[in-house]
């Protein structure tokens, strides 16, 4: 513990306005996380939210982050994740969970706690890179599941990271039930009609560069991929931010009220 506060002290000693500033930031109540339900004077900014990255992400109005109001200063929930419990409440998501057989990838850590209270059937974590030994080494493109397994998806701005997405959302269309739904949030471009995306982008300063982050493989294009959707097989059912919120809410959790929520439907027929 001793050991912990001098390294605190250091940090401070070397930058004086930082004790100022944490504290600042944690104090107030003009914003909440929606998670966690604690109220302070700001959100955390997103890691590379410069001024470049800022530029580009307006030029392609890029619908995904928004780097000023990122990161809860308690729980850590970002953006995207506060928003995704926003819209589960919303449309009472909740309620379809219990007894449910449901397949998460790159689950988030809040999430996952959160869809347990509500006792599914059986709840599978996965990841290309798992975290730890809850989570299932699973590759989105090749799921070692039978046809027609599960009855929900979480998918929360994966499909980004994935060189063959199309392969990914033909097996996610295969091992959802009929009449199954799948969230498949992923940042997108309102400006570009096509995907935009290069093989010779391949490394992580070109793709940062390029694609405003250095894991992405390509922005997509908002009408692309949502026709890509459609031609998977899936039925398109999009939720309209303003359609659930007010902007006051939207500026108080600090979610981006122009990322709707992406919920396809397995057609029963």
């Amino acid at each position: 513990m001793i050991g912990k506060l001098k390294k605190i002290d250091q940090s401070f000693i070397k930058n004086p306005f930082k004790i100022i500033d944490v504290l600042l930031t944690r104090m107030g109540n003009r914003k909440q996380c929606y998670v966690c339900k604690k109220k302070f004077h700001r959100f955390s900014k997103f890691e590379i939210y410069d001024q470049d990255v800022q530029k580009y992400i307006r030029k392609f109005d890029i619908i995904g982050s928004i780097g000023k109001d990122y990161g809860c200063v308690f729980c850590h929930s970002n953006d995207r994740l506060r928003h995704l419990f926003m819209y589960f409440d919303a449309i009472k998501f909740w309620d379809k969970i219990p007894d449910s057989k449901i397949l998460h990838f790159a689950p988030e850590n809040n999430l996952v706690t959160a869809v347990k209270r509500f006792n599914p059937g059986e709840y599978i974590l996965a990841d290309f890179y798992p975290a730890d030994a809850t989570i299932r080494k699973i590759d989105i493109t090749h799921i070692p599941f039978d046809k027609s397994a599960f009855d929900l998806l979480i998918c929360n701005h994966v499909l980004e990271h994935i060189v063959d997405y199309k392969k990914a959302l033909d097996e996610l269309f295969r091992v959802l039930k009929p009449g199954g739904i799948a969230i498949l949030q992923t940042p997108y471009s309102t400006v570009l009609k096509s995907n935009f995306e290069d093989e010779n982008i391949n490394n992580e300063a070109l793709r940062l560069s390029f694609y405003a982050q250095k894991d992405h493989v390509r922005i997509f294009g908002h009408e692309q991929f949502l026709t890509d959707l459609a031609k998977t097989g899936f039925d398109l059912n999009i939720i309209k931010h303003n359609d659930c919120f007010s902007s006051d809410e939207t500026s108080r959790y600090g979610v981006n009220e122009k990322e709707d929520l992406i919920m396809v439907i397995k057609p029963v027929n």
